[in-house]
């Protein structure tokens, strides 16, 4: 091989190696980010496991997400520390039957993880997921591991600091549960949840929560969203202790931002009331008009 055809060579591979990065990161993108009518699966009334697997099911099953030898992060709301009963953090048994679903798929692990307000050594085990998660065969880990990327759709958040094992997986699931959130952000569903991935969540105070929120949802798109609303927390939010309803509600799809307005109205919300909402609509991100999201219940 002359140096030419060496050079040749070399420069096309180092293409190869920055378009799979690209791909790696933007890769549970769907190609239909932007249909009109998202499909939401609800499924009521069951157990937490039986609600899980209805949509899933429904949704063509896990093997549409997790192929085999797949490296699956799972990313639930660990925030604080409360028990399941108190709806301020996922409940565990929506994570467990999600971790048993992907190993059943094929995954070759499944991380579990988060970076809570409260210390996470305390989070994980009031919440009851750490012991749930194990029980299922999964790995939870503590959230020590970062890596800076930029934002290249940012408005305000340009760069962040997110967690490794979400970068790096090859299909990242977000379970958040459905809360209020005060005057700012009024509620915390799955857009909000994003907050759990990034080391300086303060910045987003800081600056402008709002847009920061669907900055960072611009950047990775999970290829599946789960939405625990077994209970949801009504007042105190997002931290509680507050009232909570005990919905018995399980709902899942892939735009994110379709399932934040359909959750919002759980808590007596208006979508149209809610700014991060509003702005990932306009960023392309999804659709959050009711009218033009399909409500499938199973």
């Amino acid at each position: 091989m002359d140096r030419k055809e060496f050079l040749k060579r070399s420069v096309a591979a180092a293409a190869g190696i920055l378009l799979a990065e690209h791909s790696k990161i933007f890769r549970t993108i769907p190609a239909d980010a932007q249909v009109q009518q998202p499909t939401i699966y609800v499924s009521k009334d069951k157990s937490p496991s039986a609600m899980v697997s209805a949509v899933v099911a429904a949704m063509g099953g896990m093997g549409k997400f997790i192929k085999k030898g797949s490296k699956v992060t799972i990313k639930p709301n660990i925030a604080w520390n409360r028990t399941p009963e108190q709806a301020a953090t996922t409940n565990p048994e929506v994570v467990s039957t999600l971790v048993k679903m992907c190993l059943d798929a094929g995954a070759s692990s499944v991380v579990v993880t988060d970076l809570p307000c409260n210390p996470w050594q305390v989070t994980y085990v009031t919440s009851g997921i750490k012991e749930a998660v194990e029980r299922a065969g999964g790995i939870i880990k503590s959230p020590s591991k970062f890596r800076k990327v930029q934002i290249p759709s940012g408005i305000v958040l340009k760069e962040a600091e997110i967690l490794e094992d979400v970068l790096d997986a090859d299909v990242f699931i977000n379970v958040p549960i459905v809360k209020v959130h005060g005057s700012q952000a009024k509620i915390t569903i799955s857009m909000k949840n994003f907050m759990g991935i990034v080391k300086d969540r303060g910045y987003f105070h800081r600056t402008d929560l709002n847009q920061c929120i669907a900055d960072i949802c611009s950047y990775l798109k999970p290829a599946l969203t789960v939405v625990d609303a077994t209970r949801i927390l009504l007042t105190n939010g997002p931290q509680g202790p507050g009232s909570v309803k005990e919905t018995k509600m399980v709902f899942a799809g892939t735009d994110f931002v379709a399932l934040d307005a359909f959750g919002s109205t759980l808590l007596g919300v208006n979508p149209a009331d809610v700014r991060h909402i509003q702005i990932a609509e306009k960023m392309g991100l999804g659709q959050s008009n009711l009218s033009k999201i399909k409500i499938r219940y199973v």
